[in-house]
């Protein structure tokens, strides 16, 4: 509905101005948008009316709250010469990256009037940045030259300033301009290694622009902002899950190291840990010296009684033999 609602309003805004001669532009659009949740800055789009331009002081209060919290990794400044409003409905195709970077944020945040910046304007919040959130390193890109970006893999606080060039007033050749710059700008935001991203995406040098685009409602990316998933502030790329810490037993080695390199029977935890075996081993040692000191007699007293009956055995043989002689005499 929303699609077709735009679609409508174009038609109407190409009826009234095709006879219309171009003229400077005096306001610009503006958006801004976070990978992640920026806390306090949807209060600058709930008080912001699109019929009116933002002064810009206000905008530039608004870009330092959205920057000043530090909590990015890479900041990326686009300046596109020449961006009108309509450019985000008439060409949305061309806009697709873009399109897609602002629905995956957490935060995003857009301004369809705001008053002509200064061209130092990125410059500044470079600075800005610098002294509040230590991001000393600025690499400056020309939007049409691939090869000014040179790939890198720290995590060293970064501000990134792509200047494309103006774009033209041919419809054709303006569309081919965004769909070229489109891609260059995925180029760029695929090869940052950390997606902890702050983008504004603005125009510093004003083209020109048709005096009916003043008074046409144009809406920037309507199904996109306007959605009840933009209604509050909630983080909507939070990778870490609200679930508990896996538990790890302790480490617990399969052989246990002595405490010192000597053992004592004397030490109090080996008695402890040992005291069943101690007591065997001295029950069976005492058990062994007595069977050791009372068998022996034993079996002395049992071979002096057989060596006595011997003895006497044959003692009384002589004398027996002789009793038997005289019998038979």
């Amino acid at each position: 509905m929303l699609k077709v609602l735009g679609y409508l309003l174009f038609m109407v805004y190409v009826s009234l101005c095709a006879s219309e001669e171009l003229q400077n532009q005096t306001n610009v659009p503006a958006i801004m948008f976070s990978y992640k949740l920026t806390l306090g800055i949807l209060k600058y789009q709930e008080g912001y009316d699109m019929a009116l331009t933002l002064p810009a002081s206000d905008f530039l209060e608004t870009a330092e709250k959205f920057v000043g919290s530090c909590d990015a990794d890479t900041y990326v400044l686009v300046n596109q010469p020449g961006l009108r409003r309509l450019d985000f409905l008439e060409f949305q195709t061309e806009f697709a990256s873009l399109r897609r970077y602002v629905k995956q944020s957490s935060t995003a945040i857009k301004f369809e009037k705001v008053e002509l910046l200064s061209q130092d304007f990125y410059d500044d919040l470079a600075d800005y940045l610098n002294e509040y959130c230590n991001a000393g390193q600025v690499l400056k890109l020309r939007g049409n030259h691939t090869e000014d970006f040179q790939p890198f893999i720290d995590s060293e606080r970064r501000v990134v300033i792509i200047e494309y060039p103006m774009l033209p007033e041919d419809t054709g050749l303006r569309r081919e301009a965004i769909g070229h710059y489109d891609k260059y700008l995925r180029t760029v935001l695929a090869q940052i290694p950390s997606p902890e991203q702050k983008i504004i995406y603005t125009s510093l040098n004003p083209g020109t622009a048709l005096a009916h685009e003043s008074i046409v409602p144009i809406d920037i990316f309507p199904d996109i902002f306007d959605t009840k998933s933009r209604a509050g502030e909630v983080e909507q790329n939070n990778r870490v899950l609200d679930v508990p810490p896996l538990s790890f037993n302790d480490y617990a080695p399969r052989f246990l190291e002595p405490p010192s390199k000597y053992i004592s029977i004397f030490d109090p935890e080996f008695i402890q840990d040992n005291r069943v075996l101690l007591q065997l081993i001295l029950t069976s040692l005492i058990g062994f010296v007595l069977f050791q000191l009372f068998a022996p007699k034993k079996r002395d007293v049992v071979g002096t009684k057989a060596n006595t009956s011997k003895k006497e055995t044959t003692s009384s043989s002589p004398k027996t033999q002789e009793a038997k002689k005289v019998v038979s005499e």
